[in-house]
Protein backbone atom coordinates (compact mmCIF):
# COMPACT_ATOMS: atom_id res chain seq x y z
CA UNK A 1 0.00 0.00 0.00
CA UNK A 2 3.14 2.38 0.79
CA UNK A 3 5.68 2.86 -1.79
CA UNK A 4 8.31 4.53 -2.30
CA UNK A 5 9.28 6.59 -5.05
CA UNK A 6 12.38 9.15 -4.98
CA UNK A 7 12.08 9.85 -1.24
CA UNK A 8 8.27 10.13 -1.33
CA UNK A 9 6.35 8.17 0.16
CA UNK A 10 2.90 7.23 -2.06
CA UNK A 11 0.06 6.19 -0.62
CA UNK A 12 -3.39 4.73 -2.35
CA UNK A 13 -4.48 2.31 -3.87
CA UNK A 14 -2.89 -0.88 -4.63
CA UNK A 15 -4.25 -0.70 -8.35
CA UNK A 16 -4.92 2.71 -8.57
CA UNK A 17 -3.05 4.49 -11.90
CA UNK A 18 -1.49 7.88 -12.15
CA UNK A 19 -3.27 10.61 -13.40
CA UNK A 20 -2.93 10.91 -17.09
CA UNK A 21 -3.91 13.57 -18.75
CA UNK A 22 -5.41 13.78 -22.36
CA UNK A 23 -2.93 15.74 -25.26
CA UNK A 24 -4.96 16.26 -28.13
CA UNK A 25 -2.80 17.03 -31.61
CA UNK A 26 -4.40 19.10 -34.23
CA UNK A 27 -4.63 15.29 -36.16
CA UNK A 28 -7.26 14.23 -33.38
CA UNK A 29 -9.25 16.99 -33.21
CA UNK A 30 -9.43 17.15 -36.83
CA UNK A 31 -10.40 13.04 -36.32
CA UNK A 32 -12.79 13.53 -34.44
CA UNK A 33 -14.64 16.36 -35.64
CA UNK A 34 -14.73 14.53 -39.43
CA UNK A 35 -16.58 11.52 -37.14
CA UNK A 36 -18.60 14.05 -35.45
CA UNK A 37 -20.03 15.23 -38.90
CA UNK A 38 -20.38 12.05 -40.23
CA UNK A 39 -22.65 11.32 -37.48
CA UNK A 40 -24.76 14.02 -37.92
CA UNK A 41 -24.88 13.53 -41.21
CA UNK A 42 -26.59 10.32 -41.07
CA UNK A 43 -28.67 11.01 -38.29
CA UNK A 44 -29.81 14.39 -40.01
CA UNK A 45 -33.61 12.49 -41.17
CA UNK A 46 -34.21 11.15 -38.12
CA UNK A 47 -34.41 14.25 -36.48
CA UNK A 48 -37.46 15.07 -38.47
CA UNK A 49 -39.16 12.28 -37.68
CA UNK A 50 -38.32 12.51 -33.67
CA UNK A 51 -40.29 16.10 -34.19
CA UNK A 52 -43.01 14.77 -36.05
CA UNK A 53 -43.81 12.11 -33.31
CA UNK A 54 -43.30 14.80 -30.47
CA UNK A 55 -45.22 17.23 -32.24
CA UNK A 56 -48.05 14.55 -32.94
CA UNK A 57 -48.43 13.90 -29.27
CA UNK A 58 -48.45 17.64 -28.13
CA UNK A 59 -51.60 18.27 -30.98
CA UNK A 60 -53.37 14.68 -29.54
CA UNK A 61 -52.98 15.98 -25.99
CA UNK A 62 -53.62 19.24 -27.17
CA UNK A 63 -57.16 18.23 -28.47
CA UNK A 64 -57.87 15.74 -25.53
CA UNK A 65 -57.29 18.31 -22.79
CA UNK A 66 -59.50 20.95 -24.99
CA UNK A 67 -62.36 17.68 -25.03
CA UNK A 68 -61.55 16.91 -21.26
CA UNK A 69 -62.16 20.83 -20.21
CA UNK A 70 -65.48 21.20 -22.66
CA UNK A 71 -66.79 18.17 -20.91
CA UNK A 72 -66.47 19.27 -17.07
CA UNK A 73 -68.20 22.02 -18.53
CA UNK A 74 -70.78 20.27 -19.10
CA UNK A 75 -72.18 21.72 -22.52
CA UNK A 76 -73.69 19.78 -24.63
CA UNK A 77 -73.66 21.61 -27.41
CA UNK A 78 -69.78 22.45 -29.80
CA UNK A 79 -69.84 25.85 -30.31
CA UNK A 80 -68.06 27.21 -33.55
CA UNK A 81 -64.65 28.76 -31.86
CA UNK A 82 -64.36 25.16 -30.15
CA UNK A 83 -64.64 23.76 -33.72
CA UNK A 84 -62.47 25.97 -35.38
CA UNK A 85 -59.83 25.04 -32.80
CA UNK A 86 -59.79 21.49 -33.49
CA UNK A 87 -59.68 21.81 -36.85
CA UNK A 88 -56.71 24.26 -36.57
CA UNK A 89 -55.65 21.15 -34.19
CA UNK A 90 -56.27 18.35 -36.79
CA UNK A 91 -54.20 20.43 -39.76
CA UNK A 92 -51.43 20.39 -36.74
CA UNK A 93 -51.32 16.91 -36.19
CA UNK A 94 -51.29 16.39 -40.46
CA UNK A 95 -48.18 18.32 -40.35
CA UNK A 96 -46.56 16.68 -37.52
CA UNK A 97 -46.97 13.31 -39.60
CA UNK A 98 -45.79 14.74 -43.01
CA UNK A 99 -42.50 16.13 -40.55
CA UNK A 100 -42.14 12.61 -39.22
CA UNK A 101 -42.55 10.80 -43.06
CA UNK A 102 -39.02 9.89 -44.57
CA UNK A 103 -38.01 11.62 -47.44
CA UNK A 104 -35.81 9.89 -49.83
CA UNK A 105 -32.66 11.22 -51.42
CA UNK A 106 -30.40 9.96 -54.08
CA UNK A 107 -27.16 10.49 -52.46
CA UNK A 108 -23.89 9.54 -55.10
CA UNK A 109 -20.48 9.96 -55.47
CA UNK A 110 -21.05 13.40 -56.88
CA UNK A 111 -23.75 14.16 -54.26
CA UNK A 112 -22.65 17.41 -52.09
CA UNK A 113 -23.65 15.84 -48.34
CA UNK A 114 -23.35 19.67 -47.43
CA UNK A 115 -26.29 21.10 -49.27
CA UNK A 116 -27.76 17.84 -48.65
CA UNK A 117 -28.06 18.25 -44.68
CA UNK A 118 -28.93 21.92 -45.90
CA UNK A 119 -32.00 20.94 -47.38
CA UNK A 120 -33.02 18.48 -44.73
CA UNK A 121 -32.48 21.13 -42.01
CA UNK A 122 -34.31 23.79 -43.85
CA UNK A 123 -37.14 21.56 -44.44
CA UNK A 124 -37.40 20.42 -40.87
CA UNK A 125 -37.02 24.07 -39.62
CA UNK A 126 -39.72 24.76 -42.21
CA UNK A 127 -42.41 22.14 -40.99
CA UNK A 128 -41.72 23.10 -37.39
CA UNK A 129 -42.49 26.63 -37.81
CA UNK A 130 -46.05 25.70 -39.52
CA UNK A 131 -46.48 23.31 -36.78
CA UNK A 132 -45.93 25.98 -34.02
CA UNK A 133 -48.17 28.20 -35.63
CA UNK A 134 -51.23 25.96 -36.50
CA UNK A 135 -50.58 24.74 -32.64
CA UNK A 136 -50.35 27.80 -30.84
CA UNK A 137 -53.43 29.23 -32.71
CA UNK A 138 -55.29 25.84 -32.34
CA UNK A 139 -54.53 25.95 -28.27
CA UNK A 140 -55.20 29.53 -27.79
CA UNK A 141 -58.76 29.50 -30.27
CA UNK A 142 -59.58 26.22 -27.64
CA UNK A 143 -58.81 27.47 -24.41
CA UNK A 144 -61.12 30.73 -25.67
CA UNK A 145 -63.46 28.66 -26.14
CA UNK A 146 -63.71 26.56 -23.45
CA UNK A 147 -63.76 29.69 -20.87
CA UNK A 148 -66.97 31.10 -22.56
Amino acid sequence: MHEMQEGVLQMGMPNEEPERRLRLKGEDVHDGLREWVKADLKESPRQGYDLGKFFFSVSVGTIGALAAIDKLNQTTRIDAPLLLSLGILFASIIVSLILALPRRSSIGGDSDLHAEYGKCIARTITWSWIWFVLWLAGAILGIWAVRH
